[in-house]
This record gives structure tokens, C-alpha cells and sequence, in this order.
């Protein structure tokens, strides 16, 4: 394991896009409010991973009680208790009073390994109180970044170098090994959620899989209002040969989808307002699943 501090920078240089700001926020904005309501209790929220505090401000009016978990505390503070904490060792030292709802977003459960994110959950389920309701995002195992990993059993085998402010490693993960954990730990799974499908940040960069349009790079040129012909073009591209299965069968029918509607608008206005509209009715394009294809993907679980 690395040193904390080597961890902290590599994590603390991360930029936020535009893709991440029209568009994942608000695919996040809805999971803590909904965790509150669900679980009862007076909306005591734990955040692991907290980064930047996101989730707390998410809560809105809901929130009564607010911590967040992570390698260093952000430069702007957060709205709470802040536990300075490496998640691979558990859950820290978080107090004994329990939370209504347990919460990780942006991957933060594929920045550990099998047996670090069994521990954690397994703390998680020992920490709860009856009712309590876990909502962990993991990398989606099928998500089109990595399709050379798809059919690769959990374990170091499906680890992969993912670059940030220094390469990390990550482990992919299905909703049903996810939900398979719950369940180890007495946690019911109740659903799961796909984010961001075909968008992820490493799409088109060929490192995981050779041949992907670069696809968020595209996006975000429609956002900024500069994409040009090149951006399109790559909306509009059929996906390289994928494995055969399922996923496959997804990704080419997003991509489809995909496809229609670029060339359906491609002689619209190329303004500013043009353009992102155009990135809306993209990520509209969303399928809401939860079979693992996104570049995240969330499971929800109540305690017993």
C-alpha cells in the first residue's frame, strides 16, 4: 500500500469537467436526499470518499448530521465532522453513534480491493443500526472502458492502473457481486443504478481497449460550445468489435441510438445554446439500468 500522502496527492489533483458538472451532480442529486427519506431517522449522513463535501450540500434541508470520510480534508472545508481516513483500513474512526444512511459516490468502491471493500462493508453492517440504508458506487464492470476485462473473475487480475494525479489501482465491479457482498454482511440489496454509460473519463484513450471514439472528450466540446466536425464525427462512430454477450449487445444499441440523433440534428445551429442542448438530449440517451454497463455503478442495500 502506498503512503497516505502518495494516495492524498494522487487523488487531491483531480479536475472537474463539465460532463461532471451538467451532468453527474445532478445524477447524484437525487441518492442522498432519497437515502434520508427512506431510511427515517434525523438524516445522519456518512460520506466516504467525500471528496470536496458534494453530498452534504446535496442533502439540502434534509441533513441533520454530516460526516465525511476521506485522505485529507478539502481546501474549502466541508459542512461537518471531517475523519481524516485511508477507507482501505475500514471505516475509521467514525464514533459509535450510527448513521441513517451510509454513502459512496464516484467509484469510491473500486479503490479497494476485494478483500478492503468486504471489510468496509462488513464495519458498515457492525456500525448500522436496524434500517440503516448503504448506498456504495463501485466502477460498473461492463462499463465500455474496459471491455477486456469483462469476462475476468473478481481479484487482482481485474485491477487496473487508472490514471488520476498518479495511477491508482482500481477493481471493477458487477451489481451482483456487489449485491453478493451485502449479503455476506446482512445487508439486503435493493437496487442498483448505472452512471454515465459509453461517457467515462478514460473513453477513447485507448489505454483499456483500442479503437473507442473519444467520446466524453466530445461531450464536453458540446458543452464549452466548441465542438467542431471532429467531435461529431465521433458521436457518430460505430463502436469497435466488442466480446460477444450482453454487453455488447447494450453498448452497440446505445451507440445507435446515439447515431440517429446526431445525424438527425446535424444541420442545426452550431451556437453555444445549440450545442449543449445537444449534449442534453445525448445524456438523455441514458439507459436507466442497473446491469453494471456504466462507468459507475451504484447498489443500494438496507440493514436488517
Amino acid at each position: 500500500m502506498p503512503p497516505e500522502g502518495h494516495a492524498a496527492e494522487a487523488y487531491a489533483v483531480q479536475g472537474h469537467d463539465g460532463m461532471r458538472e451538467a451532468f453527474e451532480v445532478s445524477f447524484f442529486a437525487r441518492l442522498p436526499p432519497r437515502l434520508i427519506e427512506e431510511a427515517g431517522g434525523a438524516g445522519a449522513v456518512l460520506d466516504l470518499g467525500c471528496g470536496d463535501g458534494l453530498a452534504a450540500r446535496l442533502c439540502g434541508a434534509e441533513l441533520g448530521r454530516y460526516c465525511g470520510v476521506d485522505l485529507r480534508e478539502p481546501p474549502g472545508g466541508i459542512a461537518g465532522e471531517m475523519v481524516k481516513h485511508d477507507l482501505r483500513d475500514g471505516l475509521g474512526p467514525v464514533g459509535r453513534e450510527p448513521f441513517d444512511g451510509y454513502l459512496a459516490t464516484f467509484g469510491v468502491a473500486s479503490h479497494l480491493a476485494p478483500s478492503e471493500l468486504r471489510k468496509l462493508v462488513g464495519d458498515i453492517a457492525r456500525h448500522r443500526r436496524s434500517g440503516s440504508l448503504v448506498a456504495l458506487e463501485g466502477l460498473g464492470l461492463h462499463s465500455l472502458e474496459w471491455p477486456g476485462i469483462w469476462e475476468t473473475r473478481p481479484g487482482p487480475a481485474r485491477a487496473l492502473a487508472y490514471r488520476l494525479g498518479s495511477d491508482v489501482s482500481l477493481h471493477p465491479w458487477s451489481p451482483r457481486e456487489l449485491a453478493a457482498l451485502y449479503e455476506e454482511a446482512g445487508i439486503e440489496p435493493l437496487r442498483a443504478l448505472d452512471r454515465t454509460v459509453q461517457t467515462g473519463p478514460k473513453a477513447g484513450e485507448g489505454r483499456y481497449w483500442p479503437g473507442l471514439p473519444a467520446l466524453r472528450r466530445a461531450m464536453n466540446a458540446l458543452l464549452d460550445g466548441t465542438a467542431g466536425v471532429a467531435d461529431r464525427a465521433a458521436l457518430c462512430r460505430f463502436l469497435p468489435p466488442l466480446p460477444a454477450g450482453a454487453a455488447a449487445s447494450v453498448h452497440h444499441a446505445v451507440a445507435a441510438r446515439r447515431r440517429r440523433l446526431i445525424e438527425d440534428h446535424r444541420d442545426e445551429t452550431t451556437s453555444a445554446s445549440g450545442l449543449a442542448a445537444l449534449a442534453r438530449a445525448v445524456w438523455a440517451l441514458e439507459p436507466r439500468s442497473g446491469g453494471g454497463f456504466g462507468h459507475g455503478e451504484t447498489v443500494t442495500g438496507r440493514v436488517a
